[in-house]
């Protein structure tokens, strides 16, 4: 209700503001935004841009936040964030920039300006596709993307909006957006029209066809999500179709800022468990999901991060983020080792292993990691997982053929030593 009021506050001023028009004389030009001095119909308006330094886009994201901030304000504008806020963390998480500040609260209009100005001027930037600011005073953070940035009068258009649907890709390996106008709806419409368009238009091949929504509702974040039985009967009896089927309706939906989790029900009651996720405790937003092209910094591998109930390996599609000079390998265990847990799966790694030294020698990779490696783990079958989740995900890469795992320097000391013999993933160790 808070975000909501927030927002109301600045579609308000936006609508009724007559800003003199915005020309920027490069389409390249990038420009800081702040909120105008004094808000009049008659004057300035609402916002009020600069031309940004010409570096500023070779910044890293903090490096350009700390600038922006600290940056002179121009003529006819004032300081982007309050006086008593403070710049605590920059971080991007996916597609999303997250922005933490300290301090004391400020008023709700307030607030909608400095958030309004964030979400301008960091959308400009490729990758960036919404932002997350987390305010002084309020619980939940603020989430705009470009679409919830009104800057012009639209009452003499046509009504219409856009809503963002996420849909598997042919391999079940990553969600695609698609975008798409639709008529413009009250805020308490948009969660059912968009779980309709996911059921109804054909596209997602891991929801079943039959599918049907029974009931959906928002409270405190929450949204609550009531389908049919032919949800959970269904679906194609694989981890990758369960969580292709799970994230394309929650991702779509916390596109929503007021919704950050999604329970999912089944006539009527709780859906604790699909295959092998446990989703009891509601599911939240995952943007590792979504489908990115790979860059000269990326590349699009698969993990063995996770074990299931029944000891087997959930595929995990990934593309992390290579460090300069660093190898895919190393980049690949960095995303392994630093993967977090969630829907009831399990990193299989202690915590505090770290790597020693990884080479590759021909087709056959040494990796040797900190006694952490043995020690962390509570018993036997903890090490077997920990073994079949390193080595299956070296050997998903196409230069690696077989792993030999070291600890401190040498052959570990496994309490089965049948692990020294495993070099090589195993077809029984994954899930369906």
């Amino acid at each position: 209700m808070k975000y909501r009021l927030l927002c109301l506050l600045l579609c308000l001023l936006l609508l009724c503001a007559c800003a003199q028009p915005e020309v920027l004389t490069d389409e390249a030009e990038f420009s800081y935004y702040y909120p105008a001095a004094s808000l009049s119909v008659r004057e300035n308006g609402v916002i009020c841009s600069a031309q940004a330094p010409q570096e500023a886009t070779q910044f890293s994201l903090r490096e350009l936040v700390t600038d922006y901030l600290s940056s002179p304000v121009p003529d006819n504008s004032r300081s982007v964030t309050p006086g008593s806020w403070r710049l605590q963390s920059v971080l991007m998480r996916n597609t999303t920039a997250v922005i933490v500040f300290s301090g004391t609260s400020t008023t709700p209009l307030e607030c909608s300006l400095s958030c309004a100005c964030l979400a301008k001027t960091l959308l400009q930037l490729d990758g960036i596709r919404r932002i997350s600011v987390s305010v002084p005073g309020q619980r939940d953070p603020v989430v705009l993307t470009e679409n919830d940035i009104l800057l012009l009068d639209t009452g003499m258009l046509p009504q219409e909006e856009l809503v963002v649907l996420y849909y598997p890709d042919t391999e079940l390996r990553y969600l695609v957006a698609q975008t798409q106008g639709v008529p413009a709806m009250g805020a308490a419409e948009k969660p059912a029209f968009i779980v309709q368009q996911l059921l109804q238009s054909g596209k997602n091949a891991c929801i079943a066809p039959g599918t049907e929504l029974l009931d959906i509702r928002v409270e405190n974040g929450v949204c609550t999500v009531n389908l049919s039985s032919a949800f959970g009967e269904t679906l194609p009896e694989s981890f990758a179709a369960e969580r292709m089927a799970v994230y394309s309706i929650v991702n779509s939906l916390t596109e929503l800022p007021e919704i950050t989790t999604v329970d999912l029900w089944v006539s009527g009651a709780p859906l604790e468990k699909l295959g092998q996720m446990d989703i009891s405790a509601g599911v939240l937003r995952d943007e590792r999901l979504i489908f990115t092209p790979a860059g000269r910094d990326t590349a699009d591998v698969t993990l063995y991060p996770l074990s299931t109930d029944d000891g087997l390996l959930p595929a995990i599609p990934m593309m992390p983020e290579m460090k300069e000079e660093q190898s895919l390998a190393a980049a690949v265990i960095d995303a392994l080792f630093s993967y977090s847990e969630m829907n009831g799966l399990h990193r299989c790694i202690p915590e505090g292993t770290k790597v020693l030294s990884l080479r590759i020698e021909e087709t056959n990779c040494v990796i040797d990691l900190t006694g952490e490696f043995l020690s962390g783990c509570e018993n036997g079958q903890a090490q077997q997982l920990a073994v079949r989740s390193i080595v299956a995900t070296l050997c998903a890469l196409p230069e690696i053929d077989t792993v030999e795992l070291l600890v401190e320097g040498i052959t570990p000391d496994y309490q089965n030593s049948g692990l020294r013999l495993v070099h090589q993933s195993d077809p029984n160790w994954f899930a369906p």
